[in-house]
């Protein structure tokens, strides 16, 4: 099911075409796929169609407790903090963030994605610490006139997030949302707390020709932002390091750790994502 990670080139609408086939294929296969996840104890996934619709199958559960390996070691999460999850699909996060947090804790996700909004609301109806909310702006999933992602305002109060994670989110949005996330992220996140986002990074003096990468073939005028498909740019994007940091900057935070994934990585395509901790910057007002 990994064909539209080849494609190259085509059209909006063949693009959007293929993605839907893809999904029917896969909500066909759900009762052979429900019989397989009883069989090997896992009665509690999304459907098939749905883990998809995060990424590579493959991934699906081994990304999310790498990624809780890592929040737990560095102890980004305390029992009685509150987790922003942005774009949280079908809460496999919220799984990993339950094991860190304690019976005060609470956990927010939100995600432009309807179904996996609606699949979390009922996987986590009995546990009160849990909601989500569906974002309701303009998107690849969205029908009718839906405001810009540019508006939309993160659902927690200001300083309030102990954590927030932005899992495979970055690597979706073009530069004047990717601000505004950031922004957003400065917004909720509490002094001296750290944010988890994802990336793909590349630099234009790396030797490996990342900023030529086979890839993302696609460029803006001043190649810092690059696209794998040109007919939906949003479905995959990377950018130039020393871009990303100044936006990161712009936003009134800094980058505490980064943790090469994809940049300055060998091989195409890429084998995993660049992962960063963000903080408010130092001597500035909160």
């Amino acid at each position: 099911m990994a064909f539209l990670d080849t494609i190259v080139g085509v059209s909006e609408r063949v693009f959007t075409l293929l993605q839907r086939g893809r999904s029917l294929v896969l909500q066909g296969l759900t009762p052979l796929d429900a019989a397989i996840r009883l069989l090997h104890g896992q009665q509690g996934l999304p459907p098939l169609w749905l883990r998809r619709h995060t990424g590579p199958l493959r991934y699906y559960l081994s990304s999310a407790r790498e990624l809780r390996g890592i929040i737990e070691a560095k102890g980004l999460i305390q029992p009685t903090d509150c987790v922003l999850d942005i774009g949280c699909g079908t809460g496999v996060m919220a799984v990993e963030c339950a094991r860190l947090l304690g019976v005060t804790g609470r956990y927010v996700g939100f995600d432009v994605h309807r179904p996996s909004i609606r699949w979390c609301r009922k996987a986590f109806a009995l546990d009160s610490r849990f909601e989500f909310h569906e974002a309701m702006i303009a998107s690849p999933y969205s029908d009718g006139q839906l405001p810009p992602p540019t508006t939309y305002r993160f659902p927690l109060p200001d300083h309030t997030a102990g954590f927030v994670l932005a899992k495979s989110v970055f690597t979706h949005l073009l530069e004047p949302a990717a601000r505004h996330y950031l922004e957003e992220v400065r917004r909720t996140l509490s002094p001296g707390r750290i944010a988890l986002v994802t990336a793909f990074l590349y630099s234009h003096t790396s030797r490996t020709g990342r900023g030529r990468s086979a890839s993302f073939r696609f460029a803006d005028l001043q190649s810092v932002v690059r696209w794998r498909w040109k007919a939906r740019p949003e479905a995959a994007i990377a950018y130039e390091l020393e871009h990303f940091t100044a936006m990161v900057r712009d936003a009134q935070l800094e980058i505490a750790w980064l943790s090469p994934g994809f940049w300055p990585g060998e091989g195409d395509p890429p084998r995993g994502q660049d992962l960063l901790f963000l903080r408010p910057r130092l001597g500035r007002a909160c």
